[in-house]
């Protein structure tokens, strides 16, 4: 036996063992704490040890993913501590949102929040962790009046602790513009992310990364509402704290470049957008690289905005190469269509797909004129002859040999010594 074919059954052995190791494990220390929990039958229920049986058990499942067992046993136990587990539920809460009970999540949490309430009052700080999760739940559940209705509330709380200025209040107003645009209630989320900015710009400087994601999302808002003058400066100040954050060659400082060139295309501020696209395709072809098909899209940008500005000269190797890429995509996805018929035995549906895309790459004829074409027009070259020699592979199964013959013989001399022939 060959020494490596030893190796990988010793080690195959091994995690075998391991694995049965693992199981036995796990099997016996839920059969003890299943034990633990019958034997707390005996005890009075307000012994604390027959609660601990209970939780252990519970958690033992709930590590397993075994929710609806687990619910069960936190549900006994929460009815064994109601004043204790009841203030927080701290286990059976995330079990029911596992399994997406979202309304009992909510309602516990709702009975978690009243036991609080008797003790510390309505308006306590200590509240707001309830409050917050409470409204979370809600949220998950597409309840979004009832979910505003609990972070106006925390919001409320925290103006009385913080004061109506304190940025402190700015997570909650972020969330409940969230649900304002959930509603499709813009003007009012507006408001909302108006006065984020409001708190934050008061505690942060005007290059703080805080202030990034209400800057975002207040432009966003503007850009959907077609209000691109209000978008502007705002799109502006995010790309000045990514470049003075990030650094000027940054992706996010890229991404920040093309939406604020998209804005100023809008408004026809078409020598704008160009420099903002000239800047973003520098930044993508650094990143990705030149050859990157996904600098398509950014070439398509920067083509449109130089045809708006009568610049054809500029435009065309943009379209050109745009053309180039999205053609190669396409003859991928041709290529790998065919692979598919192939290994399915339909050889009449693949030719097909193996003509389309060798008409896409071979527009000068350089495989299908009569005369031969000795000067390839351009980078395609190498994916026109792997395309083509998939097709004489194809040609041969289908007992076509003259006609194979012939096309290998005209890729070998136009590829001459970096012919392959495939496996």
């Amino acid at each position: 036996m060959h020494t490596w074919i030893r190796r990988a059954l010793i080690c195959l052995s091994s995690l075998l063992t391991f694995a049965y190791c693992a199981l036995c494990e796990s099997s016996t220390k839920e059969t003890a704490l299943v034990d633990a929990v019958t034997a707390a039958a005996q005890w009075k229920p307000s012994d604390p040890r027959v609660a601990k049986a209970y939780g252990e058990l519970a958690g033992y499942y709930t590590a397993q993913s075994r929710y609806p067992e687990a619910e069960k046993l936190y549900q006994k136990r929460l009815e064994l501590e109601e004043d204790v587990l009841g203030r927080a539920n701290p286990q059976l809460i995330p079990v029911n949102f596992a399994q997406m009970k979202f309304a009992r999540a909510a309602e516990l949490f709702a009975r978690s929040l009243r036991i609080m309430e008797r003790e510390y009052g309505e308006q306590d700080p200590k509240l707001l962790p309830a409050v917050e999760e409470v409204a979370g739940v809600l949220e998950a559940d597409s309840k979004y009046p009832e979910a505003e209705k609990y972070l106006r509330r925390a919001l409320a709380i925290r103006e009385k602790t913080s004061g109506a200025d304190s940025a402190a209040l700015a997570p909650d107003l972020s969330r409940i513009a969230r649900l304002y645009v959930l509603r499709s209630n813009f003007a009012a989320a507006q408001t909302c992310y108006q006065r984020v900015l409001k708190l934050q710009q008061a505690a942060a400087s005007p290059t703080s990364p805080e202030l990034l994601p209400a800057l975002d999302a207040l432009a966003t808002l503007y850009v959907d509402q077609k209000q691109y003058a209000e978008a502007e400066p705002l799109v502006r100040q995010t790309l000045s704290i990514r470049e003075s954050t990030l650094g000027p060659m940054h992706a996010e400082v890229g991404k920040n470049l093309d939406r604020l060139g998209a804005l100023l295309s809008q408004q026809k501020k078409f020598a704008d957008a160009a420099r903002c696209y000239e800047r973003s395709v520098f930044i993508w072809m650094k990143a990705l690289g030149p050859e990157s098909p996904e600098l398509a899209s950014k070439y398509q940008k920067l083509a449109e905005v130089y045809a708006a500005l009568n610049r054809p000269a500029d435009a065309e190797p943009l379209v050109r190469q745009v053309l180039t890429t999205r053609e190669s995509e396409t003859v991928a996805s041709l290529n790998t269509l065919a692979s598919i018929y192939i290994a399915r035995e339909n050889l009449t549906e693949a030719e097909p797909l193996y003509r389309l895309s060798i008409a896409i790459l071979d527009k000068r004829g350089i495989l299908t004129a009569k005369r031969p074409v000795t000067s390839p027009p351009d980078a395609s070259l190498e994916l026109l002859a792997e395309t083509a020699t998939g097709y004489v592979e194809l040609l041969k199964k289908m007992k076509r040999k003259g006609e194979a013959s012939k096309l290998e013989a005209r890729i070998r001399a136009v590829v001459g010594k970096n012919y392959k022939k495939r496996a």
